[in-house]
């Protein structure tokens, strides 16, 4: 089922919340690059294909503010 861009807002918000508790699970670790892959994937796998362009840029702000790297293609 498709999000709708709230339903990502929040989605969005909660992944932010959580990374600070990746980071100490896997601090200096490729899998917590893994992790995040994922977690973004997962998000973007819900998005109408309209709205890509506008979800990258909200993980691009979320990484950005938490000094994360972009999640790879």
């Amino acid at each position: 089922m498709n999000m709708s861009r709230q339903e990502m807002r929040g989605t969005l918000s909660r992944i932010e919340a959580a990374i600070s508790a990746l980071r100490t699970r896997y601090a200096n670790d490729m899998k917590f690059l893994q992790s995040t892959n994922g977690i973004f994937a997962s998000v973007f796998s819900s998005a109408y294909h309209e709205d890509d362009d506008w979800l990258a840029a909200q993980i691009d702000e979320v990484c950005t503010r938490q000094g994360v790297p972009y999640p790879m293609a």
